[in-house]
């Protein structure tokens, strides 16, 4: 880690701190036992959690770091980074237009699918990883929920 870490870590812990405040004012639903706050203070709490590791790893590597070695500084960039960059956004792009055409299960495989692929994960295991968390997201949102998820291309069996 680096020192810009630090600045990452309490950007972040500070971002999920707000989001956790403003999510505890959200009302409760009628006959549910959790309100519509539930998912960004998790959410929020997760941003929280990790920003801080995040803070603190920086400050132990940065203590560690300010001793003098003989090796070079790593390369700051590379193509490979910019890349999974540049894939991220297109998914979140391709999410957002096809959703409604296609539907949750199709794009959420798609994405997953070739978002591994990019990252390196073996053809076997993206496919697997893929099907196994549209499925769990499917089943959490649509079952659990009753968040109702665009079915798309396979409206004619929509259950």
């Amino acid at each position: 880690m680096h020192k810009e870490d630090l600045y990452t870590g309490l950007i972040l812990f500070c971002l999920g701190s707000w989001i956790a405040w403003q999510a505890s004012d959200f009302p409760a639903l009628a006959g549910m036992p959790y309100g519509a706050g539930l998912f960004p203070m998790i959410a929020a709490v997760g941003m929280g959690v990790c920003g801080a590791l995040i803070f603190i790893g920086g400050l132990v590597t940065t203590t560690a770091d300010d001793q003098p070695t003989d090796t070079p500084p790593a390369r700051r960039g590379s193509r490979r980074g910019l890349l999974n960059s540049l894939a991220c956004v297109a998914a979140v792009i391709f999410y957002a237009v096809f959703l409604d055409r296609l539907g949750f299960h199709t794009v959420s495989f798609v994405v997953l699918f070739v978002l591994f692929c990019i990252l390196r994960v073996r053809w076997w295991l993206s496919l697997l990883l893929a099907v196994s968390v549209t499925a769990a997201v499917h089943y959490i949102f649509y079952s659990l929920l009753h968040v109702p998820l665009p079915w798309g291309l396979f409206e004619p069996i929509a259950w």
